[in-house]
């Protein structure tokens, strides 16, 4: 990843409305990834999947994805990711593990962490500089209290299937939707967007969505998960206007486009 943090512009934009390059992070998926990756072919090789809270780019590995790469418009979504997989790589057990995701979400000095002291050592350097630069500054502090969806989180087989699957760090990729499509010459067996296109400008969507559709295999799928029925029709209308594409709904917020051929 070119991308070199700053902790002053992270600061400014900390304080600024709306999604940036370091807009706070979310600790923990609000989402059932158990259900909606049911729907990731059964033989994906490549998976791309936003980040999140990190929690995405696990559960594509737990399904069988043999490697995941991954983008996000927010540096601080690389960097709970990352804290994520060095927990696993340092040997946490489950236990502590959510009990990080617990401080992660309240605290303002990750030099505070229980376990700081093992993780640190599998993140990359410039990156943990950064999260010591921004100690004073709660930059997880997104969505929900992960107690609320402890349930979603990785139960104690899952967790010890990871620590033997996750043996590196994901490809990151910093970038919004509108752009990722531009950014990749690497076609995916399954691509899993999730929530994003509630912020698309509605006039914009098509041509976003479009522009993922050069980067699915044949028999590969595109997973859109967002809250507004509007995916459905949007889906819809892509399938209805390219060749090879149907459009699967199992429900009002869960939406498929698989490639036919």
């Amino acid at each position: 990843m070119d991308f070199v943090p700053d902790s002053n512009i992270a600061h400014d934009c900390l304080h600024t409305c709306g999604f940036s390059e370091y807009s706070r992070a979310y600790v923990i998926t609000n989402e059932d990834l158990r259900y909606s990756l049911n729907f990731m072919p059964k033989e994906a090789n490549r998976a791309l999947t936003v980040v999140g809270s990190g929690d995405h780019p696990l559960f594509c590995s737990l399904f069988g994805a043999r490697h995941v790469d991954t983008f996000d418009i927010s540096y601080n979504a690389k960097c709970i990711m990352d804290i994520k997989v060095a927990a696993l790589q340092s040997g946490l057990d489950l236990f502590d593990y959510e009990q990080m995701l617990y401080e992660l979400f309240y605290c303002r000095d990750i030099t505070g962490l229980k376990n700081i002291d093992k993780i640190s050592k599998m993140l990359p350097a410039e990156e943990y500089k950064y999260l010591c630069d921004m100690k004073n500054v709660s930059l997880f502090h997104q969505g929900a209290n992960p107690q609320l969806y402890a349930r979603f989180l990785p139960n104690k087989q899952e967790y010890g299937e990871l620590k033997d699957i996750v043996q590196k760090p994901y490809t990151f990729i910093k970038s919004d939707i509108k752009q990722i499509g531009s950014k990749l010459t690497q076609c995916y067996d399954f691509i899993h967007v999730s929530n994003i296109f509630d912020y698309v400008p509605r006039d914009e969507s098509f041509d976003v969505l479009s522009s993922l559709l050069k980067l699915v295999k044949p028999n590969g799928r595109i997973l859109v998960h967002n809250q507004m029925v509007r995916s459905g029709s949007l889906c819809h209308k892509i399938a209805e206007t390219f060749d090879n594409w149907r459009h699967i709904k199992e429900k009002d917020n869960i939406n498929i486009l698989e490639r036919i051929r």
